[in-house]
């Protein structure tokens, strides 16, 4: 497929590894934005000008490719990553959909590490938007290329400039535009390809380049006019690829225009030589689904070397699996191969404990970790409607849990706990929880997460033969608060020879065990909530001349510091987040009206131009309410970002929290057992 590009072909910084590297370049794309600037849309563009789809679809329709998902289809947003591919010009292009919604960020965590490059989608209306600096930012994080495609320039009220300016005032000022919109804001508005004849239009992208490239400055001065066209093709995708610029496109999903250009300019310039099919295996699993037989199904991208069917691969670095089916991604959808190589994206069977994050064979030292991206704030209770179906609510939770991180299962009498970003997601589980299972559910007692610290200290002990405690091992521990931020610190102070070394090896093996062990007391307080902030010391120590086995130093472990800690109490504390807030300069007396009646603590408040800039703490209880407010007190044109930074003690503290029952409770202690 044949067709005129907006740039030329690009020299890729990236060395070759040698033969065995050899055939068709490939890019794995993502394409990601806030809800609704067309994403999915343009995805669907993508892959009808690539030819992997007759007529691109309509998400009004639930015609799309990637939307999968009957809630997707539905809702009309998307909910989980999904993969198409295509080929244009010898380049193939796998392409990563990831959502929009703030509810469903995690999603997009998972997805971001795996990516060559991204298109991050504006709309040209509504122009930088919340979920826009938070994608923005994660992935200069990870140091992933991004391209800007300004969509929808054929709606009523497009203005391309204004989205640039706001790019460059809230984003970045390292923008390299790439072409001029006419008729914004009509049906026939289209993008101009960048005039590379025109020497004025050259120099002013060579000044663009030159200040960050000093070899192109040097070439530019030495010569006294701007380079021509091949050089600074050269110079714009070294650049873009290192992060260094961000190439920005126009045009509209719908009409097609300006997406010819997109594509010529991702699949010329980010596109990567497949890498060393002989080296060592090593893929990451970004993605985690069951089959209709209830077999875990695992998407993974082949960093390096060459998977295999039947091949016995390390999973997660100590844990053995057999590869026992693969399909790899190619246009018209992912077909079974008896092998992947570095580069691709493909399905494989039969990594049974495959998490999202695992690595097969080797982690390369050069990975990417996860993105920084936020942590549910906020915990749910989760009933179902039918008493009877409780049980089978429990199980289903477990099965969802297993593969998917973001949900975070919390087991109590009668309920179950899980970590949610927001309604939207709630909906989503519920559904399908209904659809999946055939279980109708409600959510209660939603609020944020909280944390407990010791508000004294406490001691408490078990020794051998003590009535109730049938382990053969003795301990004594104390509890008390460490600095806030801390959290968890352990001193052994008993005498080594009373230490159980010979279990596990040597004092750092039994520091190391001991500390994981501290997991499950300090999982939940006597409020229910975890313990942090807390150190404890082992102060004695004891064992029979056989030795305890393993089991009894974690069980005696897990008693004695839950005791330790009923005796320190434990105060409740809720998280206060920081916060920035940007809004037009002339709305700031409504913005800090607005943040006052919420509690917010202002620390800094700068104005830059039009845009006003105020930073400080709030707690996270109040974020929602702001962000809604935000909306009137702002017209539309605030954005508020939060990140937890502390804890501090709650004003009012919840309920307690019900705390599930074990088979070890003890009379008296004024809590049910959490240890086993």
């Amino acid at each position: 497929m044949n067709r005129p590009h907006t740039a030329g072909p690009a020299r890729r910084d990236t060395p070759s590894v040698g033969p065995s590297s050899s055939g068709p370049r490939r890019l794995n794309l993502g394409v990601v934005a806030h809800v609704d600037a067309g994403k999915t849309s343009l995805t669907e563009a993508l892959l009808h000008l690539g030819g992997a789809v007759e007529q691109a679809g309509r998400v009004d329709d639930g015609t799309t490719q990637t939307d999968t998902l009957a809630q997707e289809r539905r809702r009309g947003i998307t909910i989980r990553s999904a993969v198409a591919t295509f080929e244009v010009d010898g380049v193939t292009v796998n392409l990563v959909d990831t959502p929009g919604h703030p509810d469903f960020v995690a999603e997009v965590d998972r997805s971001l590490a795996v990516l060559d490059g991204a298109i991050l989608v504006l709309s040209a209306v509504e122009g930088v938007q919340a979920q826009t600096l938070v994608l923005y930012r994660a992935l200069r994080r990870l140091g992933i290329p991004v391209v800007f495609f300004v969509n929808k320039i054929d709606r009523t009220g497009a203005a391309p400039g204004t989205v640039l300016e706001a790019v460059r005032n809230r984003l970045t000022t390292a923008l390299v535009p790439l072409g001029i919109v006419h008729g914004p804001g009509t049906a026939a508005a289209g993008a101009l390809p960048f005039p590379w004849a025109d020497p004025a239009e050259r120099e002013r992208l060579t000044g663009l380049l030159a200040e960050h490239d000093d070899d192109l400055l040097g070439a530019w001065v030495a010569q006294g006019r701007p380079p021509g066209p091949r050089t600074l093709h050269t110079a714009l995708g070294r650049l873009t690829r290192r992060g260094a610029v961000h190439p920005v496109l126009f045009g509209s999903a719908r009409t097609g225009a300006g997406v010819d250009a997109l594509t010529g300019f991702v699949t010329r310039h980010l596109a990567v030589a497949p890498g060393d099919r002989r080296a060592p295996v090593a893929a990451q699993v970004f993605k985690v689904d069951r089959a209709p037989g209830g077999q875990r199904v695992c998407t993974v991208r082949v960093r390096a070397g060459t998977l295999a069917v039947r091949d016995r691969v390390s999973l997660g670095g100590d844990r053995p699996a057999t590869v026992t089916g693969l399909e790899v991604f190619e246009p018209g959808g992912a077909v079974r191969r008896p092998h992947a190589t570095a580069g691709q994206i493909a399905r494989v069977r039969s990594l049974d404990d495959a998490r999202i994050g695992d690595w097969l064979g080797r982690r390369p030292a050069t990975a990417a970790t996860a993105a920084a991206l936020p942590e549910p704030g906020f915990e749910t209770r989760v009933v179902a409607r039918r008493a009877g179906r409780q049980g089978a609510l429990h199980q289903a939770l477990r099965e969802l849990a297993d593969i998917d991180p973001l949900i975070t299962l919390r087991p109590e009498r009668g309920t179950a706990r899980i970590r949610v970003y927001g309604e939207v997601q709630q909906e989503f589980l519920a559904d399908t929880l209904a659809a999946d299972y055939g279980i109708a559910v409600d959510f209660r007692d939603t609020g944020v997460v909280c944390v407990e610290r010791p508000s004294g200290a406490g001691a408490a002990a078990l020794r051998m033969g003590d009535l109730g405690h049938p382990y053969n091992y003795s301990l004594a521990v104390r509890v008390e608060p460490a600095a806030p931020g801390t959290g968890v610190e352990l001193v052994v102070a008993a005498d080594r020879s009373t230490l159980p070394l010979h279990v596990y090896g040597n004092v750092d093996g039994y520091r190391a065990a001991i500390r994981e062990y501290l997991r499950e007391p300090l999982a939940s307080g006597p409020h229910g909530w975890r313990v942090t902030d807390v150190r404890v010391t082992v102060t004695d120590s004891d064992y029979p001349t056989a030795g305890p086995r393993a089991a009894d130093v974690r069980r005696t472990t897990c008693q004695v510091v839950e005791e330790a800690v009923r005796r320190a109490g434990t105060t409740v504390c809720e998280p206060v987040d920081r916060f920035r807030l940007e809004a037009p300069a002339h709305e700031l007396p409504a913005v800090l009206t607005l943040l006052a009646r919420h509690g917010a603590v202002p620390e800094a408040v700068r104005t830059t131009g039009p845009v006003a800039v105020v930073e400080g703490t709030l707690r996270k209880a109040e974020a929602d309410a702001v962000r809604a407010g935000l909306h009137g007190a702002a017209h539309g044109e605030g954005l508020l970002e939060t990140t937890t930074d502390h804890y501090r003690p709650a004003p009012a503290p919840p309920a307690d929290r019900t705390r599930p029952a074990g088979p070890n409770a003890r009379r008296g202690s004024g809590a049910a057992d959490t240890c086993p």
